[in-house]
C-alpha cells in the first residue's frame, strides 16, 4: 500500500501512575514549566493518562529532578518513573489501495501462477503435457493478433494524417501547403496516442488471456 510522509515525527511518552503522582505532588509551577506539564498538574485523572510527553518534556523533567536531589535528598531518578511507559513512535499514514486495482493485481497473480503451475506438471500429468501455448497453431494465432493490432494501428494514424491534410482542404476550401501538413501531422499525433494507449491494452489482454486454473484431469480408472 502507498505510504504517506510522517506529519509529525516526535516520539511520544504515554506517562504512567507513578510520573503524573510525582508530577503532581512535587513538580512546581513556575515560569520554565512546560505546557504539557502544567496541563498534567490541572486536568483530571481520566484525562492524565490522554496526554503525551515529548523529549523537550523528558528534558526539562531530568534537570528538574537533577534540582530536586541536591534540595529534598531523595534519589529519584528519570528512569526510574518512566519505567512500563508507553512509547509512541511515529508511524505514517497509509493510504488503502483502489478496490478495482487491487482486484486486478490479484486476478493477474493468480493468472501467472496457474501459468507456473501449469508449466511445472506439464512433464508430470499426462492429460497436461501437451498446452495449447506449445503448438505451432497457437502461436501463429497470437502472432497475428499482435500484427493486425499493430497494421490497425498504423492504418489509422495514415488516416488521422489525410483527413488533416486533405479532408480538412475539401471541407473549408483551399489552404498553405505547411498549414496543411501541419493539421495532418496535428491528427495523427491525436490519434497516434489514443492508438497507443488502447494497443498497449490490447497486447496486455493477449498476453494474460489464459486459463486462471489448471485444466481438470481426467480420471483414467473407475473408482
Amino acid at each position: 500500500m502507498p505510504i504517506e510522509l510522517i506529519e509529525d515525527p516526535s516520539i511520544k511518552i504515554k506517562p504512567n501512575k507513578k510520573l503524573i503522582e510525582f508530577i503532581c505532588k512535587n513538580v512546581k509551577k513556575t515560569s520554565s514549566t512546560p505546557p504539557t506539564i502544567i496541563a498534567i498538574k490541572k486536568s483530571t485523572k481520566d484525562k492524565q493518562k490522554d496526554i503525551l510527553l515529548k523529549l523537550n518534556e523528558l528534558r526539562w523533567l531530568n534537570k528538574y529532578l537533577e534540582e530536586y536531589r541536591t534540595i529534598n535528598m531523595e534519589s529519584i531518578y528519570l528512569h526510574e518513573l518512566l519505567e512500563e511507559d508507553d512509547i509512541i513512535l511515529p508511524t505514517p499514514k497509509v493510504t488503502p489501495r483502489n478496490p478495482e486495482l487491487e482486484a486486478r493485481m490479484q486476478k493477474l497473480r493468480a493468472q501467472q501462477n496457474a501459468i507456473k503451475y501449469r508449466a511445472m506438471t506439464k512433464n508430470v500429468d499426462t492429460a497436461t503435457r501437451n498446452l495449447p501455448e506449445d503448438s505451432i497453431s497457437y502461436q501463429m494465432k497470437q502472432i497475428n493478433k499482435q500484427l493486425i493490432a499493430v497494421a490497425q494501428f498504423v492504418f489509422s494514424v495514415l488516416a488521422g494524417f489525410a483527413f488533416g491534410f486533405i479532408g480538412v482542404e475539401l471541407i473549408v476550401g483551399n489552404l498553405d501547403f505547411g498549414f496543411r501538413l501541419l493539421l495532418g501531422i496535428i491528427c495523427a499525433l491525436i490519434i497516434a496516442l489514443a492508438e497507443i494507449y488502447f494497443l498497449a491494452i490490447k497486447l496486455n489482454e493477449d498476453i494474460y488471456d489464459t486459463v486462471s486454473t489448471a485444466p481438470s484431469t481426467k480420471k483414467l480408472h473407475q473408482e
